[in-house]
């Protein structure tokens, strides 16, 4: 049997579509922790990045337990709705987990334009698809570790952070 090298094959996916481009380097995967209150999305969310070859920590639907999995896993990046049950707010997750040097990137229909400058990478807007979801989440492992931005940003993701202008399409 023989076996697939995947940096070959990650070498020949385009780096527009998130792949390396020619550069033969496999992409890191993040430990990544999702903090969203609608059992489907977050379901879509976690299949979409273990897909993807990331590790997902846990699902958190609150601020409570989204600190508590933060300190416990200690993820490299955490998905965060902004609008979560009871009325809680993904502003106030971000900033207790960006206290905790958790980085965040904001997935949601409700994108806190000024608000979320200083407390998160950038926002996805919902509704995105798998492509959007891995390709937004290897602008942000591209940013983690100082290396270059895909080309082309996904549709729907806008960036609060330096070398981050383009607001995919919206």
């Amino acid at each position: 049997m023989t076996g697939i090298d995947l940096g070959l094959l990650w070498a020949a996916v385009p780096s527009d579509l998130g792949g390396g481009g020619g550069s033969g380097r496999l992409p890191s995967p993040l430990r990544v922790l999702v903090v969203e209150d609608e059992g489907l999305v977050a379901l879509e969310i976690q299949v979409g990045l273990e897909v993807a070859g990331h590790e997902v920590v846990g699902v958190a639907e609150d601020v409570a337990s989204a600190g508590a999995l933060a300190r416990t896993e200690r993820p490299d990046l955490a998905l965060i709705d902004v609008r979560l049950a009871r009325g809680e707010s993904g502003l106030d997750v971000a900033a207790d987990l960006t206290a905790l040097g958790v980085p965040c990137l904001f997935v949601t229909g409700n994108c806190p334009e000024g608000r979320g400058q200083g407390l998160a990478l950038g926002c996805l807007h919902k509704p995105f698809d798998e492509r959007q979801l891995t390709g937004a989440v290897a602008a942000a492992e591209a940013l983690l570790h100082g290396r270059p931005l895909p080309r082309r940003l996904p549709m729907g993701l806008h960036l609060y952070v330096e070398g981050g202008t383009n607001s995919g399409g919206r």
